[in-house]
């Protein structure tokens, strides 16, 4: 990604735009006859927190990246005001992804009926799941040659790659699977899209430094 004079802005799909696990565990509850409470999931791998079998994992996780369950998320409360504030000051929104690439148009229907903002879509391979098209998704070392001012990432792992390999100051969304991290220098926790949009405003979004 060249600079520009617009600053360029990382945001997490799923649990950062789009209310994703929460719906996971009535799913959970009505296909497979388990209950864990959204508070109890304390790891980003969701067979360990669902406590699931290998067959079990496999029938939740094709199920969950269907059509009918993509198009069924809500966005999070704020996200969808906070992202047209941003672009109508000028910030370039990149709604990043770590999904099948399968669900790639869907995704791209989930944005658009919901009216999220966005200047570009881009899949990254996070998991280095097999199958995955290479016309529609980037890998991790394509993605670390982009710039960002910012990104609001869920997951911990991801949060450590923009930081340290991308230097890049991240928003950590707060989650029951990312509260034991330990945060380094360039990582900051917030709960609710209103503190993001409290916390990043321009002309701070220009500044090499956000934190």
């Amino acid at each position: 990604m060249q600079k520009t004079n617009s600053p360029a802005v990382y945001v997490d799909l799923d649990d950062v735009i789009a209310k994703t696990t929460c719906h996971y565990t009535d799913i959970l509850k009505r296909e497979l006859g388990k209950s864990v409470d959204f508070e109890e999931i304390n790891t980003f791998n969701l067979q360990e927190s669902f406590s699931l079998t290998d067959a079990e994992y496999d029938y939740f996780f094709k199920l969950v990246h269907t059509p009918e369950i993509i198009l069924g998320l809500k966005p999070m409360e704020g996200a969808v005001d906070v992202l047209n504030r941003w672009k109508k000051l000028g910030v370039k929104i990149s709604v990043v992804t770590g999904r099948l690439t399968s669900t790639y148009d869907t995704s791209l229907e989930w944005l658009k009926s919901n009216k999220v903002p966005f200047d570009s879509f881009i899949m990254v391979d996070k998991y280095s799941r097999p199958g995955a098209d290479k016309n529609k998704a980037i890998s991790l070392e394509d993605l670390s040659g982009m710039e960002f001012v910012l990104a609001v990432e869920d997951s911990f792992d991801m949060a450590q790659f923009l930081c340290r390999k991308m230097n890049t100051a991240v928003i950590l969304f707060d989650k029951p699977w990312n509260r034991n991290a330990v945060l380094n220098n360039g990582i900051q926790r917030l709960s609710t899209w209103k503190e993001i949009g409290s916390f990043f405003k321009l002309p701070q979004g220009l500044n090499q430094s956000v934190f």
